[in-house]
């Protein structure tokens, strides 16, 4: 049963938002970076992430068109903020509790390593107002005032 919903959700069959159908068809399924602009991609790549969860967050960050993105720190309105493993849980939720004020998107990367680490993603997607998206790389916490709350696992 995971499996088929898996299938189907990472193809974006199934996925009733207009967004994370976009996100799911055009930021993760290619394996390669769509678009010139490789910074993102490279500060990842430097931090030790994996090459394809950081083609997926450029393409996620060139698809939507966010201005710009910071690691492990809040950022702007518009933004694109990335959490990674060594992001203390304090400043993860300062992170969150940004995007209820603001539009743009929190990636936070390995959300199931470690016992507090999930049990933190699942409070923080819990108490999210909008949209979210789980893999089990990443979990995507995207906020914009015309999306409903839902959570699904590409």
């Amino acid at each position: 049963m995971w499996l088929e919903e898996h299938l189907r959700h990472s193809r974006g069959y199934g996925v009733h938002s207009p967004l994370l159908y976009r996100i799911v068809r055009e930021a993760m399924m290619p394996h390669r970076i769509k678009g010139s602009d490789t910074s993102l991609y490279d500060a990842l790549r430097a931090r030790g992430v994996g090459r394809r969860t950081a083609t997926r967050l450029q393409n996620l960050l060139t698809t939507e068109g966010y201005g710009a993105w910071k690691v492990d720190t809040v950022a702007d309105e518009g933004e694109m903020m990335i959490a990674t493993a060594e992001c203390h849980d304090e400043q993860l939720r300062a992170m969150a509790r940004s995007l209820w004020e603001q539009e743009g998107v929190l990636c936070i990367l390995h959300p199931i390593v470690g016992r507090t680490r999930r049990r933190l993603c699942k409070e923080l997607i819990a108490e999210h107002r909008s949209m979210s998206a789980s893999k089990p790389t990443f979990t995507l916490l995207i906020s914009r005032k015309d999306l409903q709350k839902q959570h699904i696992n590409i």
